[in-house]
């Protein structure tokens, strides 16, 4: 008389396996092939197409069970990008409501007059705060899932999978160490880590062909080809850069010069922001601390505050600042912040660095004149403590 969940949804940043994993419990219950479905390829642009594509996916499931009863087998349908068509009705610009009868019609499939005990829905999305909440409710999508980046221990071993073949045919030369790769791509999806490999493999080829207007390759070289740790290492600082990682062009040219400790004002706050990130790392209580730098301009202040980030080694670090913002509408500026410390929040330890605070938020003088929207949301986001297990260091 038991009934078992009918809905999952998979969600975290893209690359991090999540069409894998759906596949892979399709084959853990040894169930009939699932069927995968792109969230677009639902809409249609014909009237009640759309939802007849719905129809269409559940058919086989509804017609086993008529046929065979509590004896069908467990019928497994995947839907990648299921944001795309099951965002929160009525949010749609437009009078057709194409997407508020796909999810009406999805949902009464799921769990509506006519139940099927013999389905699992899996659903995948990068992007959950967009699906519509009756769609997560016990009996639909009701168990949820974070598939996070991997932690060092998850990289060695996707590292290993992607390298195993290599080694087996002895083309990773000796001095390659997995772990120590592991250490050194924090933040790194499993897509970035695959892509890591290939490029490694790339650049280990490079060394062999001769660039001219014919390709040549030297064949005895290759045939003794190895990738090397310099490859790999070659990759890093060139092709591979993470998502939601640290990119060091970001606040490179403002310390390119480097720092001058001149005085006590220097030091003291180079010490104290110290502090503060060795604060954030350690301890569980203070999941995020934020700092104002106050000063006047062309003081360094953005200067001080990029050297505590770079110094602080945390695996994500990101400058919001307004000269990437130019153009941008009161509302495109917050989707972009929102954007940055979401992205922030995703990593074990993170640093966002808000420069030239009042830019940002157009403020006069004279008036006094500013936009309220923008000042709004920077207090919310910097109000916002991260989720449990992770922390945030904001500078301004």
């Amino acid at each position: 008389g038991c009934k078992h969940v009918k809905g999952i949804l998979l969600y975290g940043p893209p690359g991090c396996g999540k069409t894998l994993m759906a596949r892979q419990i399709g084959k853990m219950l040894n169930a009939r092939e699932p069927k995968v479905v792109n969230g677009p390829e639902i809409l249609n642009k014909y009237v009640g197409e759309s939802e007849a594509n719905i129809r269409k996916l559940f058919a086989d499931a509804e017609e086993e069970q008529r046929r065979l009863g509590a004896n069908s087998g467990v019928h497994i349908i995947i839907f990648d990008e299921i944001d795309a068509i099951c965002k929160q009705r009525g949010s749609m610009a437009g009078s057709t409501g194409v997407h508020d009868t796909v999810v009406n019609q999805l949902l009464s499939k799921i769990d509506g007059v006519e139940q099927l005990n013999n389905i699992l829905v899996i659903g995948m999305t990068n992007r959950p705060d967009l699906i519509d909440e009756a769609l997560l409710r016990p009996g639909r999508l009701e168990v949820k899932m974070e598939i996070g980046l991997p932690d060092e221990k998850g990289r060695f071993q996707i590292l290993h999978i992607h390298t195993v073949r290599m080694r087996e045919h002895q083309l990773l030369a000796e001095d390659v160490d997995i772990a120590e790769l592991a250490v050194e791509t924090k933040n790194f999806s499993g897509a970035e880590l695959e892509g890591l490999v290939r490029a490694a493999q790339s650049t280990a080829m490079n060394r062999h062909i001769k660039a001219s207007n014919k390709v040549e390759v030297d064949m005895e070289k290759a045939e003794s080809l190895r990738v090397t740790r310099g490859d790999f290492f070659a990759s890093l600082e060139n092709d591979i850069k993470p998502a939601f990682g640290t990119n060091q062009e970001d606040y490179a040219s403002y310390i390119m010069n480097g720092i001058i400790k001149w005085g006590d004002p220097v030091t003291r706050v180079l010490d104290d922001g110290e502090l503060l990130v060795q604060q954030t790392k350690n301890s569980d209580r203070t999941p995020l601390v934020s700092v104002l730098l106050e000063g006047p301009p062309h003081s360094g202040k953005t200067a001080l505050a990029a050297k505590i980030a770079e110094e602080s080694n945390f695996p994500f670090i990101k400058i919001c600042s307004p000269d990437k913002m130019i153009g941008f509408s009161e509302t495109a500026k917050c989707q972009a912040m929102k954007k940055i410390f979401d992205d922030a929040y995703k990593s074990q330890l993170s640093c966002v660095v808000v420069d030239d605070i009042e830019r940002l938020l157009d403020y006069v003088p004279i008036g006094p004149r500013f936009s309220n929207l923008v000042l709004q949301a920077l207090l919310v986001l910097l109000k916002k403590a991260p989720p449990q297990v992770r922390q945030g260091w904001a500078v301004g």
